[in-house]
């Protein structure tokens, strides 16, 4: 698809969004993209979980994060509301592949309702796309739920703090091992980060995205750096 086509096909989509009333992507209902109680039957990720990664299992800490090896992420703490799962996966990919973003900002505020207390964010930052990659979508979704989440806490939102230095193959098909090195090294912090900083991610699976994007940050400054994705698949 040419990039006119990608260009026309998501003006239309919202156009189509601006005209017609929303419908409700789980129920079908129309009078908006996600009502409430239809959020509530999203497949929550809650139970016994690592508090640092949050990989379900028993113990406050995993094995991984215990370790403290190179395999350990260099973020301070990761949440995610829901799991990657049935209608939560299908939102997520209806946003990321077919410009259907009105229920982003629901999701992005059932993640911000889970980021603890004792986190105190000082911003909030979002993984960035390749250039090429957010020509080619018109949009970046993570960007779309980070300012959303950085309005629930009631921080800023910075933007660019972050930047996408190469491009890297798309995450879902690799092993563990091979998304680390994927991403290894493809962000850089620009100006000099605050202390605490939140960065926003629309999924999550071994962490190593938001893990790279922590140590780019601490790299150039920050104390300490959380995750948040919409979702976390396990």
């Amino acid at each position: 698809m040419t990039e006119d086509r990608r260009l026309a096909r998501l003006l239309g989509t919202a156009l189509l969004d601006a005209v017609l009333p929303q419908r409700c992507l789980v129920c079908g209902r129309f009078g908006a993209s996600l009502h409430e109680e239809c959020l509530a039957t999203l497949p929550r990720a809650d139970g016994s979980r690592c508090t640092r990664c949050w990989r379900p299992g028993p113990g406050t800490w995993c094995e991984r994060c215990i370790s403290g090896g190179r395999e350990a992420p260099a973020f301070d703490g990761l949440r995610a509301p829901f799991r990657f799962e049935r209608d939560a996966r299908r939102a997520i990919l209806e946003a990321k592949f077919r410009g259907v973003t009105a229920h982003l900002p629901v999701l992005a505020r059932a993640a911000a309702a889970v980021v603890p207390v004792g986190w105190q964010p000082s911003v909030v930052a979002s993984i960035p796309l390749a250039p090429r990659r957010e020509r080619q979508r018109g949009y970046n979704q993570a960007a779309i739920a980070a300012r959303a989440v950085a309005d629930a806490l009631g921080v800023p939102y910075r933007p660019r703090l972050l930047e996408r230095v190469r491009a890297t193959a798309p995450q879902a098909s690799l092993s563990a091992e091979r998304r680390a090195a994927n991403v290894r090294g493809a962000f850089v912090a620009r100006g000099v980060p605050p202390e605490v900083v939140l960065v926003v991610d629309d999924v999550t699976t071994t962490g190593a995205t938001l893990s790279v994007a922590a140590e780019a940050l601490a790299a150039a400054g920050s104390l300490r750096v959380y995750g948040l994705a919409l979702a976390r698949e396990d």
